[in-house]
């Protein structure tokens, strides 16, 4: 099959479009995204599966939406050595056509669903379904390697290449031995049928007979176990009845020592109490002896804190004197400094006042140059307001003045020129239309001896009347010349118009005039913003004059006009011609005349005003250090006569609790008595202590400790030793009852039904498995040999795969095919991977060489089908684009190869490919 062309209208986003395609060689088919690329495929496929009347929803999904139009494709292609024109449209206007060219040249055609099955009838006899599906790779495939051993055009290709039939005339054969195996065997090797239920039927005849033996087997067991357990049950009892006496001897005992245990916890129990009545004594005493400590304590440290108290006092008054003289040395200092400070102030303001003179006399000055250069600036933007001329108008000037000559030169060269001179005494007339003079305009008569050069490009009459009339004309070109000529001059005089000038000169002079008038506004400009740059001087002109505090009538008018600036280019060209209104903003401004005073005098004074005030201010510094350091010194000490007062009420608050606290203690118990209460209290303890060593050793003797615990756990063993027994007993009944049990179903007769039955389900069994068996050889064996011939007729794919990736990665580049002729492994330089463990792109790149291999082999037969790739190549590196795009180059001498990209710099490489390019 090859694929000539493919239109499609109204498919999806597709209005209309036609793409071309070589019957052979490589085409790239180069789109955007979503520019339709995919569709062409789809629309192929579509064409073929579903018929116009169809209502599935990959007809309603091809349908632009929100559109009431009818899908159309139309493809031609040839098929089996006929040239099919097939076109379909489905959902609105339904109609399909189909025209075969035979190769004989008869033409058939066919409509409606007649036109669909003769069409689906010839794509299904001359394409193969599986190499149609294995060679056609839609978007996002690209790394799925085909697996085409279903594919019949390839299998015949590679047998006729290899020379080995696969099946031939061992197909019968092959079918009966496969349908006698799997009788017996699944294709995965499990028994299945007859033979399944039969190793069922086995499996519980020896399942029943080994019940029935097991019945048996236990039956004998509880005999034995019920003789076991009668003599058990004996000897438990024996061993009870010993043990139940041992339990009453401890018994006994036990009563003997709770006599002694219950005089020996009473005894401990006074113990405790005589230990708790001696420490409370004990306490009393301690308590007794700390509050005589602390009275003693607290007497001497309040004799020590008045004495302190009393230093401190002292130290504090005579501090506080010390400030008093300090801070009337600083009122005196500070009164210096007030003095000195409106010393300083007066020479202050007299110098400001002097300062501020100087600067309004500056600002005058400024105040007469600022309004000389703002004159000079409305000066010059009025001639600029003037000039029209610019430098792209006078350049349009220029070209129009070189056309109008150039047109006239051309005029010269192509219309005749005619010479008329007067000779004699009769008139020469001259008249006509498209007739230009060299001196100007035509005469329209000639005096004696007078001559016309004239330029002829319309008509000239020159006429001597009543004698001759001469009529000169010219010809077409000199028409079209003339009128070059009225529109070059027209055009320049339309240019000079816009220009207000008369000629390209006096434009000239006006754009000079132009850039002189700019560069001078310019500077005068910049002269204004260095004039004004700390503000405007007339502001600054009133704040001084308000401070000094002249009003306008010490100002003196007078006429007359500021002098114009020294040295400004071109001052007097734009000044006679022009006036600003600002000329008498501040005309005739002079300063007032203050008193005649010496700046630097006053300077002087202000210096050494400050210098006594500096030194003023050092002794007040002085003094108010030493002051502060009186207050700081007086402070310190009033805080601590402060601190030693309190300490030394705290220290006799303290001294009147602890006597309180004492003599409150002796009035309930003196000291005397205290002592006293321990000693009996210790004396106390000793006795009771003595008393309970005696009972103690009368208990240990006796052992009344232990009993107790030997008593329990007798108990312990006597009632585990009473649940054995009971255990025995259980266990002996049900024994017993079992075996009566088993006397009354007849067990031995069933154990011999069980084995017969299992002797005739294995006889039946061992058939069957027997002819399983030779069934499982005969398959096995017949598999292998095809496996065999497999392998050889594998082989032209392989050779062809390994070929063409050689020229990709190398003479070292291996494959190996599994049994569906898909690529299963890969060695290079040595090292062989599967093909899970590759990477992206190699994977990609094995599934493309592989799907041109089998392109290659079958290409020659009827059964090709073209190559498409739709958007592959994307996990390639460089180099590999560069191998892997002479390939396909060279698959496109085979046969057709179709790729779709939107990415036309991955297929750079591929030699003598056509490129189409899909615009939206």
């Amino acid at each position: 099959m090859r694929l000539h062309s493919l239109t499609l209208r109204d498919f999806r986003g597709v209005k209309d479009r036609t793409v071309r395609l070589p019957a052979l060689g490589t085409t790239v088919v180069v789109g955007d995204n979503e520019v339709g690329k995919s569709s062409l495929v789809e629309a192929f496929g579509l064409i073929f599966d579903l018929p116009d009347d169809s209502k599935s929803t990959r007809i309603r999904d091809i349908q632009p939406v929100g559109q009431d139009v009818g899908p159309e494709v139309t493809a031609e292609l040839t098929l089996g050595g006929r040239e099919l024109t097939y076109t379909k449209r489905w959902l609105k206007n339904r109609s399909t056509e189909l025209a075969v060219v035979e190769p004989d040249g008869r033409r058939t055609a066919w409509t409606g669903r007649e036109a669909h099955n003769e069409a689906e009838r010839l794509f299904h006899e001359y394409v193969d379904p599986v190499l149609w599906q294995t060679l056609m790779v839609s978007q996002g495939q690209s790394l799925i390697l085909p697996t085409p051993a279903d594919a019949e055009p390839l299998i015949t290709a590679v047998t006729a290449e290899s020379g080995t039939p696969v099946d031939g005339a061992s197909m019968p054969l092959v079918s009966a031995v496969e349908h006698e195996y799997l009788r017996y065997w699944t294709r995965g090797g499990r028994a299945t049928g007859d033979y399944a239920r039969s190793e069922k039927a086995v499996a519980a005849a020896e399942l029943q007979a080994a019940q029935a033996l097991k019945a048996m087997d236990e039956v004998q067991q509880d005999i034995r176990r019920a003789e076991r357990l009668t003599l058990d049950l004996a000897d438990v009892d024996g061993r009870l009845g010993d043990h139940l006496g041992t339990v009453e001897e401890v018994r006994e005992r036990k009563q003997a020592t709770d006599e002694i245990l219950l005089r020996r916890d009473s005894i401990r129990s006074r113990a405790e109490t005589a230990r708790a009545r001696l420490v409370n004594h004990t306490r009393t005493r301690d308590e007794r002896e700390r509050l005589l400590d602390e009275v003693e304590r607290f007497t001497k440290a309040d004799a020590e804190l008045a004495e302190r108290r009393t230093d401190a006092d002292t130290v504090a008054k005579a501090a506080a004197e010390t400030v008093q003289a300090a801070e009337a040395a600083l009122a005196e200092v500070i009164e210096l400094k007030d003095l000195r400070r409106t010393d300083v102030q007066e020479a202050e303001r007299r110098v400001s006042q002097l300062v501020d003179q100087a600067e309004l006399e500056r600002l005058v000055g400024q105040q007469t140059e600022l309004i000389d250069v703002r004159a000079r600036i409305v000066a010059a933007a009025a001639i600029l307001d003037k000039i029209k001329v610019d430098d792209r108008l006078f350049e349009a000037l220029e070209d129009a003045r070189g056309a109008v000559v150039e047109a006239r030169a051309a005029l010269a060269a192509g219309v005749p020129e005619v010479v008329v001179r007067r000779l004699g005494a009769e008139p020469v007339e001259l008249s006509g239309k498209g007739v230009e003079a060299g001196s100007g305009r035509m005469p329209k008569e000639l005096g004696f001896d007078e001559t016309a050069e004239l330029l002829v490009s319309g008509e000239l009459v020159v006429g001597v009347p009543g004698h001759v009339e001469v009529t000169v004309r010219a010809g077409g070109e000199a028409a079209m010349l003339r009128s070059r000529v009225d529109d070059a001059v027209r055009r320049e005089k339309e240019l000079l118009k816009q220009a207000g000038v008369k000629d390209v000169a006096a434009a000239r002079e006006q754009l000079r005039r132009a850039d002189t008038t700019s560069a001078e506004l310019q500077e005068a400009r910049r002269t204004e913003r260095s004039l004004t740059s700390a503000g405007d001087p007339g502001e600054r002109i009133a704040v001084l004059t308000a401070r000094l505090g002249l009003g306008d009538d010490d100002a003196e008018q007078s006429g007359g006009k500021p002098a114009a600036v020294e040295g400004v280019p071109g001052q007097m060209s734009l000044f006679e011609e022009f006036s600003s209104p600002l000329d008498t903003l501040f005309d005739d401004f002079e300063l007032p005349e203050l008193p005649v005073d010496d700046l630097a005098a006053a300077q002087r004074v202000l210096d050494d005003a400050r210098a006594e005030l500096a030194g003023v201010e050092r002794l007040l510094t002085d003094a108010e250090f030493a002051a502060a350091q009186a207050r700081k010194a007086a402070d310190e000490d009033r805080s601590e006569a402060q601190q030693a007062r309190a300490r030394s009420e705290i220290a006799g608050e303290r001294l009147a609790a602890a006597v309180d606290a004492l003599g409150a203690a002796r009035k309930l118990l003196d000291d005397e008595a205290v002592s006293a209460a321990e000693t009996d209290a210790t004396a106390e303890v000793e006795a009771v202590l003595e008393e309970l060593t005696t009972v103690q050793e009368q208990a240990d003797a006796a052992g009344a400790d232990q009993v107790a615990g030997e008593l329990a756990d007798a108990l312990v063993v006597a009632t585990r030793m009473q649940g054995e027994r009971d255990t025995l007993r259980d266990a002996l009944r049900t024994t017993e009852g079992r075996l009566e049990q088993s006397g009354r179903d007849g067990l031995a007769t069933r154990r011999d039904v069980a084995d017969l039955e299992l002797a005739a389900v294995r006889n039946e069994h061992e058939s069957l498995q027997r002819r399983a068996e030779a069934a499982r050889r005969v398959y096995e064996t017949l598999g292998r040999h095809r496996a065999e011939a497999q392998t050889k007729y594998s082989e032209p794919l392989q050779t062809r795969i390994e070929a063409l990736g050689r020229s990709v990665y190398g003479p070292s580049f291996k494959v190996w095919l599994d049994d569906d002729l898909a690529v299963a492994e890969r060695e290079m330089d040595g090292i062989r991977l599967p093909i899970e463990a590759l990477s992206t792109g190699a994977q990609e790149q094995l599934a493309i060489i592989t799907r041109l291999a089998i392109s290659h082999l079958v290409s020659t037969g009827d059964g090709s089908v073209p190559v498409i790739f739709d958007d592959a190549l994307g996990w390639s590196d460089k180099a590999r684009l560069r191998d892997m795009g002479a390939l396909l180059g060279r698959a496109g001498d085979h046969g057709q190869v179709i790729i779709l990209t939107c990415m036309p710099d991955r297929y750079e490489y591929v030699p003598k490919a056509t490129f189409i390019k899909l615009d939206g």
